[in-house]
């Protein structure tokens, strides 16, 4: 046989496999939801300032200490802002796995990059919540605060990405939304 057919097949396969896993299991029946009430369902972020901190830690520049804590924690919005992103999160996988409809492969390969993103936004918040309930020293917030960030930021970034492949009628609505 030949070694492109099995590895397209292996893949086609897989992201199939990985689709109908997400259908059965999506956190608070969104999956069950319309684009329109998950769109909804999305709340404001400080756009502005989620991207200054994802940024500062995905694109290091010469000067890597150029944010002082006190500042992320401000510009994402303190501990309601990391409320939202956590709630956002689940929505956008949602919104991922919606765009199935319209292109299977694509939709399911993005969304599990969706959720592998969200398992590292979640991981970098249950520490920021631990250090804060056994009152630590603060010392590793601002790299929490940063792994919380840019895996919420390449979360918005995958999700419009796909929409523009896969309905960019929707994308403008979604922009918004976000």
């Amino acid at each position: 046989m030949n070694l492109p057919f099995l590895i397209a097949a292996g893949t086609t396969l897989a992201a199939t496999g990985a689709a109908l896993v997400w259908s059965l299991y999506v956190p608070g029946g969104l999956n069950k939801k319309e684009w329109d009430e998950l769109v909804a369902m999305l709340e404001p972020m400080h756009a502005g300032g989620l991207e200054l901190v994802a940024r500062d830690h995905i694109e290091p520049q010469q000067n890597q200490i150029y944010l002082e804590p006190d500042e992320m924690w401000g510009l994402l919005g303190g501990s309601e802002g990391l409320r939202r992103m956590k709630a956002n999160a689940e929505i956008m996988v949602a919104l991922a796995g919606y765009a199935s409809r319209w292109n299977m492969v694509e939709a399911a390969i993005v969304a599990e990059r969706m959720r592998q993103d969200a398992l590292l936004l979640r991981r970098a918040m249950h520490r920021i919540r631990m250090d804060a309930i056994l009152h630590r020293r603060p010392i590793r917030l601002p790299f929490y605060l940063q792994q919380a960030a840019s895996s919420y930021y390449l979360m918005q970034r995958r999700l419009l990405c796909l929409y523009e492949v896969t309905h960019a009628g929707l994308r403008p609505q979604l922009v918004a939304a976000l």
